[in-house]
């Protein structure tokens, strides 16, 4: 009885064959040209066995005990093997490796299964709260999809508490189109609900997301991290036309003053140019934006933020700032909540280069602070 080279290699044990030319695996008989006689734990151990000691290593090791359990019997009771089988079975794993209709089995509980072994159980919970039982978006994530007109008038329906959990679950500029299109009676109380801790326990989560899926995603066909509420808002504020902008500014001095400069200082609007951003932060946010919204913007802001507009054409190259005044002269008027917009598109700009550290803008003054300021100036 001879061993060869290939046998040796692969640490399967020296072919033996029964008299008849079949596979002896623990006493029992195998048809060689059947690899499906085989047991799958028995399958799995050709396979490991065949890749030798120094490739099967690594895999031997990360596999469980149990699985390790199976494979040290399989493996005992496979006494001989002859190429063929081993080629057969090896062949057939190829073959199901590559089918395309075969598929995995997964889902959600075999996805959470499965991240639990690997990732703390806090940061399964965080990724698993992305989605909905079926692996899609959760009723958060249809909510951004959903037509602000239609989602604000639904919620212009319901309690304030609950649309501040709402919007506070959702993309913040979503949030701000949302708060722009309710009365300013509805978003001053929203804004009320917000300045506050908004603990929503996840039963309570789950319960308003069924709801809200069934009377409002259906009929049409993120536990989320704690923040500052006064970021929150202030971050919806810088999407808001500027004229109710004031107005719930005025509401939040009134009714909720120890946010207010937390509110202001989280707000970067078209109108802050002047006393927020760097002179060196103008040539490159021009440069990231599209001409001619940018210029929608200056135009405009000649007639609501003149400062700004001061600012903008001071920090270029003079030729430049004739150029853009040119152009500006051509371009036809728009609609004031289209020029806003274009302001709006230019501010976002400018405060992703702040978020990448890419400018350095200006924290605003306290009122104290202002009042200081304009008395030294006087």
């Amino acid at each position: 009885m001879t061993t060869t080279g290939a046998q040796q290699k692969s640490g399967l044990p020296a072919t033996l064959r029964s008299a008849d030319g079949k596979l002896t695996a623990g006493g029992a008989l195998l048809n060689l040209n059947q690899p499906t006689a085989l047991t799958p734990p028995q399958k799995a151990a050709l396979v490991i066995a065949a890749l030798g000691p120094d490739a099967a290593g690594p895999v031997l090791e990360r596999i469980g005990d149990e699985h390790l359990h199976s494979f040290t019997r399989a493996y005992v009771h496979l006494q001989s093997v002859p190429r063929i089988a081993l080629q057969a079975v090896v062949k057939e794993f190829i073959e199901q490796l590559t089918e395309d209709d075969d598929s995995i089995n997964g889902g959600f509980e075999k996805t959470r299964e499965l991240l639990s072994k690997f990732i703390d159980p806090n940061d399964v919970d965080r990724l698993m709260n992305n989605l909905d039982a079926s692996g899609g978006q959760d009723v958060w994530g249809k909510l951004v999809d959903a037509s602000d007109e239609a989602l604000a008038e639904y919620l212009a329906s319901q309690k304030p508490q609950l649309v501040a959990v709402v919007l506070s679950k959702i993309d913040t500029e979503k949030a701000s189109r949302i708060l722009d299109l309710f009365d300013t009676e509805m978003a001053g109380k929203v804004i009320l609900c917000l300045s506050k801790p908004l603990d929503v326990d996840e039963s309570t989560l789950q319960i308003l997301g069924d709801t809200i899926e069934r009377d409002f995603l259906e009929p049409m066909e993120v536990t989320s991290e704690s923040h500052d509420p006064s970021v929150m808002i202030g971050s919806m504020m810088n999407n808001i036309m500027s004229e109710k902008r004031e107005e719930l500014l005025s509401f939040i001095a009134d009714s909720a003053p120890e946010i207010l400069h937390g509110v202001k200082k989280s707000m970067l609007t078209f109108q802050d140019i002047a006393v927020r951003v760097p002179p060196n932060a103008i040539p490159i946010a021009i440069r990231e934006v599209e001409l001619e919204e940018f210029l929608q913007a200056v135009k405009f802001g000649k007639e609501n933020a003149p400062s700004s507009v001061e600012f903008i054409l001071a920090n270029i190259s003079q030729r430049m700032a004739a150029q853009y005044q040119e152009q500006m002269e051509e371009l036809k008027t728009i609609p004031a909540k289209e020029a806003e917009a274009a302001q709006s598109s230019f501010m976002s700009v400018i405060r992703k280069l702040g978020a990448s550290g890419e400018i350095q803008l200006i924290d605003p003054a306290s009122e104290d602070e202002a009042e200081e300021l304009e008395e030294s100036a006087s």
